[in-house]
């Protein structure tokens, strides 16, 4: 396992990369294109939709996601709404998570709803983000703000997690490891504000808050593959599970990370 986790890193993250620095709009939304398409695949069989429609789903719904996005601009506050409501039902949802484990017709209609708004929103802001002035760095900082507070979770919550976060959903998580996180993420932001426009006290109120709210989509999507009993969301990255295996954190948190750039 470790061994294909490793080889498939180190496969995509180059290109990944690749893309982001040296790509230009349309290559990277076609990066976004895949990753969204693969993500709602796999939320959409995850909560019992056949594979053929899922696929099909999940191309349709990213087609359509890029036509809208470059076709009609909406205003940034009607975007913030969509994302309010979206993840209120989403922290609703992970406050009563007892709700959902019947999987009938309606519960897996609206979990299924939910998610692939989550993950068309994600794939909007991506783009958006892309497309401001210095945009690949913007994106590069949102990535490694990721892997940052992966890496800070995992550290501190392995030597010191005692308190477990939601036991219930998630239990390897603890307040630890969410503690660790940010503190790490803290660093990161006034390492960073040296090489981008803003200062480190702006830095620090767009990445800790985007930091903290990306553990509520791993939350999210780990309380969809309990309910659903499944361990990864597919197979399609050896080694690491599926796309929302890797994406779910930055799901939740790329439309936040560019709202903020936006208003802060």
């Amino acid at each position: 396992m470790l061994k294909q986790r490793i080889i498939t890193a180190v496969l995509l993250a180059p290109i990944l990369l690749t893309i982001v620095i040296y790509g230009n709009p349309y290559w990277f939304a076609f990066l976004v294109f895949v990753l969204q398409s693969a993500a709602t695949y796999e939320w959409l069989k995850i909560n019992k939709l056949s594979i053929t429609l899922a696929i099909l789903n999940g191309v349709v719904i990213g087609i359509f996601t890029y036509f809208i996005t470059y076709r009609y601009h909406l205003s940034l506050q009607s975007w913030i709404i969509l994302y309010g409501f979206i993840w209120l039902l989403a922290l609703l949802w992970l406050k009563n998570h007892r709700w959902g484990y019947d999987n009938s017709s309606q519960q897996l209609l609206t979990k299924g709803i939910l998610g692939v708004l989550a993950i068309a929103l994600f794939a909007v802001a991506l783009i958006h983000l892309y497309a401001i002035e210095d945009g690949k760095w913007w994106t590069l900082a949102l990535f490694f703000l990721i892997w940052v507070a992966d890496i800070g979770a995992y550290a501190s919550g392995k030597l010191m997690g005692q308190h477990k976060l939601a036991i219930n959903i998630s239990p390897g998580k603890t307040w630890e490891g969410v503690v660790g996180a940010q503190l790490l993420v803290a660093v990161y932001a006034i390492v960073i504000s040296i090489y981008l426009d803003l200062t480190w006290q702006k830095a620090l109120l767009i990445m800790i808050p985007v930091a903290l709210f990306s553990v509520v989509g791993d939350l999210s999507a780990s309380l969809g593959k309990r309910q659903a009993q499944v361990k990864d969301s597919s197979n399609l990255l050896p080694g690491h599970g599926g796309f929302i295996d890797r994406f779910d954190s930055l799901i939740a948190a790329a439309p936040l990370y560019f709202f903020l750039l936006q208003t802060t």
